[in-house]
């Protein structure tokens, strides 16, 4: 390769936030709106989503969690620059269509595939990091011929929420609009980590989860109350990570062990000092462990 030639891939790389020769090059923040696209589902249903990396290389979708949008992904996304990254604002979420109805894993999943069909990919590793880990659960179980591999981020296998838990109380007691000064929001903030978490990027998602409407917050509580996330592991022929923060505060301990009995072939990592979203905390971190197990395919 030529001077200049290296010069623009070097440029390019830059500008779209992949991997660079040196390191990874982080996405700017304030440009991620400008690289959603539009996604018009065959329900009828408006996505947004944005694509980065190789679009030569294995489809990888990411899948965002509760009250977040694709930026969810954005710290992770240049560390897995020889993928194919797929990340929608899913339903409810972000430049997402709003509906009133509804907010299940499985309505999400069948989202999640009629976007992989939109795009002409037959296969795809899936990665979600919360409510995105149920998604990618019920998708890994109801269309095991979609997904080659699963990976679950604070995630786990039993009922995530249950009336008079904190979350459930607090989303049902909320009010339009949304008060960024309040107690729970304050405890909800994205900059609210065992770690330090990008400024920049904690201040993007927080308005993002300030504009999420209040039948988005209470549909989803009402569709995951009391309902076992991994009812239908048993279903999932795909090879699965779970990777657990030791300090998630939603789902301790006992949920990471439910994912070991849920998954039993499952390789499984603890980060001690994390919480519930090692992505955010340690993206650098948490990218090589998905691009470690996902290299390890049919090996």
């Amino acid at each position: 390769m030529n001077r200049i030639a290296l010069t623009l891939a070097l440029l390019l790389c830059v500008v779209v936030g992949v991997a660079t020769p040196a390191g990874a090059a982080p996405i700017d923040q304030s440009r991620w709106p400008s690289l959603k696209k539009e996604a018009r589902l065959s329900n009828g249903l408006k996505l947004s989503y944005v694509e980065l990396g190789n679009l030569k290389g294995e489809p990888l979708l990411l899948l965002h969690g509760f009250t977040d949008t694709s930026r969810s992904w954005s710290l992770v996304a240049p560390y897995l620059s020889d993928y194919r990254l797929l990340i929608p604002d899913q339903r409810g979420h972000g430049a997402a269509d709003a509906p009133r109805c509804c907010y299940s894993t499985s309505v999400y999943a069948d989202d999640a595939r009629q976007l992989l069909d939109l795009l002409g990919i037959e296969r795809a590793a899936v990665a979600g990091h919360s409510m995105g880990s149920m998604v990618a659960i019920t998708m890994a179980a109801e269309y095991p011929e979609r997904v080659s591999q699963v990976v679950l981020i604070g995630s786990t296998a039993l009922p995530p929420v249950k009336h008079g838990d904190w979350l459930y109380d607090q989303v049902m007691q909320l009010k339009a609009p949304l008060d960024p000064a309040s107690a729970f929001m304050r405890e909800w903030h994205p900059s609210n980590q065992p770690t330090r978490v990008d400024p920049e990027f904690a201040a993007a998602v927080m308005q993002e989860i300030l504009a999420i409407p209040l039948h988005v917050w209470r549909g989803v509580m009402r569709e995951l109350a009391y309902v076992p996330v991994g009812r239908h592991a048993r279903d999932v022929r795909s090879r699965v990570l779970i990777l657990s923060g030791g300090k998630d505060p939603i789902f301790p301990a006992e949920h990471h062990v439910s994912l070991l009995k849920a998954f039993p072939g499952a390789e499984a990592h603890v980060f001690p000092d994390l919480g519930h979203n090692p992505n955010w905390e340690k993206p650098d971190v948490v990218a090589k462990k998905i691009d470690d197990f996902l290299r390890q395919k049919g090996q």
